[in-house]
């Protein structure tokens, strides 16, 4: 009898396995809310119609990768932003339910682009005070390779990514993309994997300059680099950055050997390490570090080529997550009448002033600042300068402001709602 107990025992505790592995599959399937939702659980689902609208749909919608909750505009139980019960995990596209009352609950969905689908909707919309261009080979002294590049004084390209961003790309009401975590989108820009192959990639910058927080210190031989090189350097709004160097106590300038690279990439507290988990949403892309071997640099376009070239440029690589914009980065970000102007004399000092730079250039912040484009030598650096133009033969020993420049892999996607518009207090949010 105690046998035939226990078989019975044993067959119904399978038998109950067997059904709860049958209910978390059939969810897992489905993307079906998580959590067990007593009876009398109702569920509405709108979703953004991509004019600003919602309409109503049904629950299997939203597992095609195209929607991403917003938890904010979301209602339980008459409460609206429901943040204590509600999430949404954009790796699976599943939502959570933490709750297992009844729950009646309206939720509510934005729209996703794809990196390709969110420059084809843009590029003839109002950015702001100034234009995003597609550079078709028609455009005059553009790149000409049908990347998408913002220009002029200050366009609507701000997105919000890093960590202790989560709340507000979920659209949690309340929530804010801290200064931090604020970047700004360089454009959609063809770039060479470490594959081989050419693709194209969102491509960003951090909208305010790297901290010492952020790079992270390194000690030598019980000193601190950074604070041996340390200085402030000055912005015509009266704040204070922190300066970097290219390669402290050197005057060897290859990008892949130097402090400063390692400090973005390789470093124990790099700034690629203090991402985190973002850190795997960045690409590995190819970075064109042999450089230039002109006094002044051309416009634009001429020196987009040379980046490109074998024997400038690309006749040097490094294979590496972060980097610094490109000379021609700076050069297109301004207004597309200034592409034929030389970015050598793109200054104060050559007979532009230093507020026609602000106004045409979103790029420009009026104080010396690194790029990656070091002397085809490799015995300094380029640098723009506080007027505006970019200069050679700077000491890589020197200090300057530094903005780490990246690409998304591409299935970090753009998720937009009739709110957001690309400023710095509503930038884009990533999915």
């Amino acid at each position: 009898k105690m046998k035939k107990k226990i078989g019975i025992i044993s067959t119904l505790i399978v038998m109950i396995l067997v059904v709860i592995l049958a209910i978390l599959l059939t969810n897992k399937k489905e993307n079906k809310p998580l959590k067990f939702l007593t009876n009398g659980s109702n569920i509405a689902y709108m979703y953004d119609n991509g004019d600003g609208n919602y309409v109503l749909g049904n629950s299997n919608e939203w597992t095609n990768g195209k929607y991403a909750l917003n938890v904010g505009y979301s209602i339980c139980n008459g409460d609206s932003n429901p943040n204590n019960i509600l999430d949404w995990d954009s790796v699976n596209k599943i939502v959570l339910i933490t709750s297992n009352e009844n729950i009646n609950c309206t939720l509510y969905f934005n729209k996703v682009y794809t990196q390709k689908e969110f420059y084809e909707k843009y590029v003839n919309d109002d950015v702001g005070d100034g234009e995003l261009l597609k550079h078709t080979t028609s455009l005059p002294n553009s790149a000409g390779d049908d990347g998408y590049r913002y220009s002029g004084n200050n366009p609507r390209n701000f997105i919000c990514f890093g960590p202790g961003s989560e709340d507000y790309n979920k659209g949690v009401s309340g929530a804010r993309c801290e200064d931090e975590n604020l970047y700004r989108m360089i454009g959609y820009i063809p770039v060479q994997l470490s594959n081989g192959e050419t693709e194209f990639r969102i491509k960003v910058i951090k909208s305010e300059y790297a901290t010492y927080d952020d790079l992270g210190r390194e000690e030598v031989d019980g000193t601190n680099r950074f604070h041996e090189e340390y200085k402030k350097l000055k912005r015509v709004n009266a704040d204070t950055i922190e300066g970097f160097s290219w390669n402290y106590n050197s005057t060897h300038a290859i990008w892949g050997s130097n402090l400063l690279y390692k400090t973005l990439n390789d470093n124990a507290n790099s700034y690629l390490s203090n991402l985190n988990e973002w850190a795997d949403k960045i690409e590995i892309v190819q970075w064109n570090i042999g450089g230039s071997d002109k006094d002044e640099l051309p416009k634009a376009k001429e020196v987009y080529e040379e980046e490109k070239a074998s024997s400038h440029g690309a006749s040097s690589q490094v294979s590496a997550q972060i980097g610094l914009m490109y000379a021609s980065d700076y050069g297109f970000a301004s207004s597309k009448e200034n592409w034929t102007k030389s970015l050598g004399l793109y200054g104060g000092n050559n007979g532009y002033s230093t507020d026609e730079n602000r106004k045409n250039n979103w790029l420009f912040n009026a104080i010396e600042e690194w790029i990656i484009l070091p002397e085809l030598d490799h015995s300094s650096a380029y640098n723009i300068s506080s007027w505006g133009n970019i200069f050679n033969g700077d000491d890589i020993d020197d200090a300057y402001g530094v903005r780490p420049v990246f690409y998304l892999k591409p299935d970090v996607n753009i998720v937009c709602s009739e709110s957001t518009d690309g400023t710095d207090t509503d930038p884009y949010k990533v999915s």
